[in-house]
């Protein structure tokens, strides 16, 4: 085996074990994601069985959801650094169905990390203090 094709091999090893450690992380996100969804569902239990007190007594699903969201953030940034290396690496030669099959790639992986940004940015806007809040105070 020559000493380059050794050398992306050993790349695509490290890519591969990079991959299934963000695969771990965005699976706790969506663990994270359903524990808040759990507890809101809990607390809305309560409500509506008039047990107002232990409604407001169950935890803040807001900053469970926020950290949800961070991983999913990081872990789908990762994803899309190896959709534009995979995107950089064709070689001159690859035919027109793999530079097709990239360009998708890339392109979902920018949506993707577009949409949990975007979501994040909800999370923290929905956190912050209203005019009222604060006009109040």
């Amino acid at each position: 085996m020559e000493e380059t094709d050794r050398e992306a091999l050993a790349r695509q090893l490290k890519d591969a074990d990079g991959a299934a450690v963000f695969l771990l992380v965005l699976i706790c996100s969506l663990l994270l994601s359903l524990s808040a969804s759990l507890t809101q569902r809990r607390q809305l239990c309560l409500a509506l069985a008039g047990r107002t007190e232990e409604a407001a007594a169950v935890p803040p699903v807001l900053p469970v959801r926020r950290w949800a969201s961070v991983l999913a953030v990081g872990s789908l940034g990762f994803f899309l650094c190896l959709a534009i290396q995979a995107w950089r690496d064709l070689a001159p030669e690859a035919g027109r169905a793999a530079r097709q099959s990239a360009g998708r790639s890339l392109w979902a992986s920018v949506l993707v990390l577009a949409a949990a940004v975007v979501r994040l940015d909800g999370l923290d806007s929905s956190a912050a203090p209203s005019a009222s809040h604060t006009l109040a105070v």
